[in-house]
């Protein structure tokens, strides 16, 4: 809580600098900017999907250009080296709502990314840089909507993140020219105290990630039957939410 109120204090202390009044509010005459290319530091994830069920089968991750990936799947999962060779991670079924060690690892990698690209999308409201906000939203959505599945996967349950932090397909274009970025970007910028709210919710999503990373991820005395992801999970809903508009 007391994070939570310093990054709130910061927040409102540089709305009164830029002149805003703290609600959020573009000049009137704003408009959407030419898209500004920069190195987005994001995990890929794919995601296939079983014909017969319609539900995920399989979630692959890569970190590099590489052909190596690791794969979270409702059962067991594999890494894949750069040469091919498969290493597989046997699950036994009444333990596949466990995080393995293998998917902690994973999560973790993937996690950092996350951090990585939030602390970059903080910065990039808080200078109004829409360009930068406009390239980063051709890869954020669609990059939350498959981490989303990830940890659903990893733990087995469609429920193991929040059904109100799943990215709706129809949201996002994977598009370097997307009319849906550009009318997501105006909203922030026109939309009453939405800067404000995005602001903190990055904040307050930086914070859990973090946290959750230390407690659980990163811990190799962590009790696997125990789950250190709570205010983690509330963090990405909230962030998701304001994110796409998806509360007012």
């Amino acid at each position: 809580m007391k994070l939570f109120l310093v990054c709130l204090t910061i927040i409102c202390a540089a709305a009164a600098v830029t002149g805003d009044g703290g609600d959020g509010l573009a000049p009137a005459d704003a408009t959407v900017a030419p898209r500004m290319p920069f190195k987005v530091q994001l995990a890929r994830i794919n995601i296939s999907f079983d014909r017969e069920t319609s539900k995920h089968d399989q979630v692959k991750i890569y970190f590099d250009e590489t052909d190596a990936h690791a794969v979270i799947a409702r059962r067991d999962d594999m890494q894949v080296a750069r040469n091919g060779q498969t290493t597989v991670h046997r699950e036994l079924p009444q333990q596949a709502y466990m995080l393995s060690d293998f998917e902690t690892r994973t999560i973790a990698q993937v996690n950092r990314t996350l951090i990585t690209t939030l602390e970059e999308y903080e910065n990039i409201i808080k200078t109004r840089n829409w360009g930068r906000a406009l390239y980063l939203d051709s890869f954020f959505p669609r990059f939350l909507r498959s981490y989303h599945v990830m940890i659903c996967a990893a733990k087995d349950s469609p429920e193991a993140l929040p059904r109100g932090a799943l990215v709706r397909d129809e949201d996002y274009d994977v598009s370097l020219n997307s009319p849906k970025s550009d009318a997501r970007v105006t909203m922030w910028q026109t939309d009453k105290d939405r800067i404000m709210k995005l602001r903190i919710s990055t904040q307050e999503l930086i914070i859990q990630a973090k946290k959750w990373q230390k407690d659980e991820l990163n811990n190799l005395k962590r009790n696997p039957e125990l789950s250190y992801s709570g205010e983690f999970d509330r963090a990405f809903t909230s962030f998701v939410r304001n994110y796409f508009g998806y509360i007012p």
